[in-house]
């Protein structure tokens, strides 16, 4: 019996003073105190990163908020504004988005030369490319991308982000110009031609490194050698002229012998191909990057849902431009230069005349009095359909008279 009231005695003691050590050591998953620590504001940054790093964004945000609002001194201020973007940037959706690219602005804003800044233009960037829509969709992303990779390449070309950026602005460019081409050839086909010249002239201006920009110059050639009288004359010499760019721009183009083709029965000078172009056209290297293959659910819905498909991608006539042209205008109405136009002529400057590796423009065309005549006489002819259209409707049948509806 005293042996056992020994023992029970001695674990009791045990107990106690197992139970006096513990209290003397911090818990491990107990939180931190940051009022202990002579650097509270570390622990705050180092405890949201943690969270951030665990997926708990709101409460990261929170921490964070607390150190900006209660340390507005501390040398963690510029990594907390960054990490804020960072926490809903890592969250993703439509309205986490959103937030990041204002709170990455607002980074560039305040902190214009950190070393982090060229990272926080990218990510701002990126909140717009990663809400990129197929090509017939809505494009304020897209535009809104362009213009982000753009300040990007411009502000910070030195930068690690560089290559990268280059590579997505070449796939952002590639949706905007398979935007506007289609839109183009509805027109085209639909022998609404002004309205296709507008697009296609702005696909082939602003977007050299469309894949499918030969196409769009061959359209615009077709456009101008074929006329349809009386409402559309015609200009052999613009025909001429985007003929000549197919060869000189795009030797390896699937319109390259067309082209050819057509310039020798109009019998105009072959202009050689740009020796330039030719190496890149050679050695095409694309970027972007094809959706992998839906199910059948994801097929029927890829329509509201889908990524756009730039595999077709690529830097074909040089570096992505960073700057829109600064005159796209629409061609004028050609050819009909009649009576009171003795004398004006429509000025083409030939490929030849280029240096090598140049993509030429299409200046302007000068105005002339011509040009509002074969305009005012397009009108006319397009309302005189239309009132023949509208006479024809008016007639009733028989048996047309004969319904009341």
């Amino acid at each position: 019996m005293k042996g056992r009231t020994k023992r029970v005695l001695f674990f009791a003691t045990l107990a106690v003073l197992l139970a006096a050590a513990a209290g003397c050591h911090r818990h491990k998953h107990q939180a931190l105190d940051p009022t202990e620590s002579q650097e509270p504001d570390r622990i705050l940054f180092e405890k949201s990163l943690e969270d951030i790093k665990n997926k708990r964004f709101e409460v990261a945000r929170l921490t964070l908020q607390t150190l900006l609002n209660a340390y507005p001194d501390s040398d963690f201020l510029a990594d907390a504004k960054l990490a804020i973007a960072d926490s809903y940037y890592e969250e993703s959706g439509g309205a986490n988005l959103t937030h990041a690219e204002v709170e990455y602005k607002d980074f560039i804003t305040f902190f214009p030369n950190s070393p982090e800044a060229s990272r926080a233009q990218y990510r701002a960037a990126m909140c717009s490319y990663r809400r990129l829509e197929l090509p017939d969709r809505d494009t304020t992303y897209a535009l809104r991308a362009e213009r982000e990779f753009q300040l990007l390449l411009r502000n910070f070309p030195e930068s690690e982000y560089t290559v990268e950026g280059e590579r997505k602005l070449l796939e952002v460019q590639e949706v905007l110009a398979e935007g506007q081409f289609r839109v183009g050839r509805f027109y085209y086909v639909k022998k609404s031609y002004l309205a296709s010249i507008s697009r296609l002239n702005e696909v082939v201006q602003r977007y050299p490194n469309y894949s499918k920009r030969d196409r769009a110059l061959w359209m615009l050639a077709r456009v101008y050698h074929v006329p349809i009288p009386p409402s559309w004359p015609g200009d052999q010499e613009r025909a001429a002229h985007y003929y000549g760019r197919i060869v000189r721009e795009h030797p390896l183009g699937s319109y390259f012998e067309d082209a050819k083709v057509e310039l020798a029965r109009m019998e105009r000078p072959l202009p050689e191909p740009d020796p330039v172009l030719l190496a890149r056209a050679q050695n095409i290297e694309t970027v972007g990057s094809r959706p992998e293959r839906p199910g059948l659910l994801g097929r029927v819905f890829r329509r509201f849902t889908g990524r756009p498909d730039t595999s077709a991608a690529a830097a074909r006539l040089g570096p992505p431009p960073l700057e829109p042209p600064e005159n796209i205008s629409d061609p004028a109405l050609p050819a009909q230069r009649a009576a009171g136009s003795q004398g004006s002529s429509v000025s083409v400057q030939t490929a030849e005349d280029l240096p090598a590796g140049t993509v030429q423009t299409v200046p302007a065309d000068a105005e002339d009095q011509g040009t509002a005549a074969a305009k005012n006489q397009q009108v006319a002819d397009a309302t005189q359909r239309k009132n023949q259209k509208q006479a024809s409707r008016k007639k009733k049948s028989f048996w047309r008279k004969l319904l009341p509806f």
